[in-house]
């Protein structure tokens, strides 16, 4: 059986890994996926192992759906109130005509409290405080100064985006590279996957390091791989 660890820095669904074994032609194969975000559901039914390395939590496990219970064919009498419980319904619903107003003025003749003032910082706290304010000021200004169609422009988005993608991918790179688990679970994969933009830059590094493991960028790189794996020696 082959295995295959996956790299990714996106939310997954558990259908994703349906799909990963259909474009792998493999409904047996062994997927490890070392994810920097946890799945958007319980996935333990769809992968070998999903180690989490980024921050949240995996989700918790569905409850068990109850077992349907046996509807009972005994039907219970309609309950029957005697006439001497209600003596007069007329004057029951006058009394509680008068209550009401009456309550609605208690209510609004007693004093709210007032909200305890929020106690003003002092000494070096107010300090601090003085120095965010200027220096939320100060950014502000600074964004007034540059023109919207530029703050909004497809190259200072792309700009953006990929130093966004570039700290994601060495910060997820240096969590693979200190974690144990996750260095011991890629030594046994016969191919190593990284899904996304994110994974790349760990994907490369360990291309670097493990000469003799396939290191490749999506899923249809990875199918020729494994196409090679399951084809036999003598075609090679």
């Amino acid at each position: 059986m082959n295995t295959v660890v996956l790299l990714s820095t996106r939310r997954l669904p558990p259908t994703y890994f349906d799909q990963v074994r259909e474009d792998l032609g493999d409904q047996n194969i062994t997927i490890d996926v070392v994810g920097w975000v946890a799945p958007s559901a319980w996935v333990a039914d769809k992968v070998n192992t999903f180690t989490l390395i980024g921050p949240g939590r995996m989700p918790a496990q569905p409850a068990p759906e109850p077992e349907p219970v046996a509807e009972s064919t005994d039907e219970a009498p309609d309950a029957v109130i005697a006439p001497e419980a209600v003596a007069d319904p007329e004057s029951v619903v006058a009394d509680e005509a008068k209550v009401a107003p009456a309550a609605a003025q208690v209510a609004a003749a007693e004093p709210q409290p007032k909200p305890a003032p929020k106690p003003r910082p002092t000494g070096a706290k107010r300090v601090v405080k003085a120095v965010e304010w200027r220096a939320r000021r100060a950014r502000k200004v600074a964004g007034r100064m540059l023109p919207k169609a530029i703050k909004t422009s497809a190259p200072v988005k792309f700009l953006r985006g990929q130093r966004a993608t570039s700290d994601l991918g060495k910060t997820y790179w240096e969590r693979v590279l200190t974690r144990r688990d996750v260095m011991a679970t890629i030594d046994k994969a016969d191919v190593v996957v990284a899904l996304d933009a994110g994974a790349i830059w760990a994907g490369w590094n360990l291309g670097q390091r493990k000469a003799s493991t396939p290191v490749v960028l999506g899923l249809p790189a990875a199918r020729r791989e494994f196409d090679q794996l399951r084809a036999p020696a003598g075609n090679g």
